[in-house]
């Protein structure tokens, strides 16, 4: 009799613990660049929300996560294909992504043609470590707390650039997230 009580009690447990599940996934977060040529413009702060990478249940259910460096990475696209006038690169100077309430980190100038050591390249996926360091902030803030990440963009272009231009930052999140499925 006891062991049958045992028995008993031990299955119930296992299936209040749920069956672990896990899921690798790369997702890519988009925002629309806009700045007015010479003026230095903040974007409104954007939220990154884990249930809208991996969905509701997995999110409200999640154990841990790891990211995946090999697919994550920062790139704006779109740059090369502003017009400039002859001769001159369309540049994004001061090019700062702040996560939270982490302070915001300067990436330099983003380019057409990068020629000096605080330049990176447009529509070119950069994972540098300052880069990746950016993502794994990001990839912190929604695997744990309130499983979101704000994200707020600064620069100042040197040529207007407006959403019809479609100047994109991306932002690729890879990871696995381990969590809990209950029947």
């Amino acid at each position: 009799m006891l062991l049958i009580a045992a028995m008993l009690f031990s299955s119930c447990k296992k299936e209040d613990e749920g069956t672990p599940k896990q899921m690798t996934k790369t997702h890519t977060f988009s925002l629309n660049l806009i700045g007015t040529a010479g003026v230095k413009g903040e974007l409104p702060a954007s939220q990154i929300k884990l249930n809208d990478i991996i969905g509701i249940d997995p999110a409200k259910n999640l154990e841990n996560a790891e990211m995946q460096l090999a697919n994550s990475y920062i790139e704006v696209s779109g740059l090369s294909q502003i017009d400039a006038p002859e001769g001159e690169a369309v540049v994004l100077n001061n090019f700062t992504i702040k996560v939270g309430t982490r302070p915001g980190v300067d990436l330099g100038t983003c380019s057409t043609d990068p020629q000096g050591t605080n330049e990176f390249a447009a529509d070119i996926r950069q994972s540098t470590n300052q880069m990746i360091g950016i993502v794994q902030n990001i990839f912190t803030d929604i695997s744990s707390g309130s499983k979101s990440s704000t994200i707020t963009v600064s620069f100042t272009p040197n040529i207007s650039i407006t959403s019809a231009d479609n100047v994109q930052l991306k932002i690729s999140i890879g990871g696995t997230y381990h969590y809990v499925v209950f029947d």
